[in-house]
């Protein structure tokens, strides 16, 4: 998946998060407090700690799909 794709996808799936990616590569998520990675696998497993319901919650839209 390509990174205009997966941004948009994560914004549909973490709504009360603010999540972008920079012109350097790093993804960031604003919410509950701020985190970054410099890739989309570390901003998740960051986002499960922060948020876990959210990611709980993301999981379960897509197994509706």
């Amino acid at each position: 998946m390509n990174d205009p794709v997966t941004l948009l996808l994560l914004q549909h799936l973490f709504p009360t998060w603010t999540i972008k990616r920079d012109a350097q590569g790093t993804w960031t998520a604003a919410g509950r407090t701020l985190i970054s990675s410099s890739d989309v696998d570390g901003l998740l497993a960051k986002l499960h700690v922060a948020d876990p319901d959210a990611v709980h919650q993301a999981v379960s839209l897509l197994k509706e799909s």
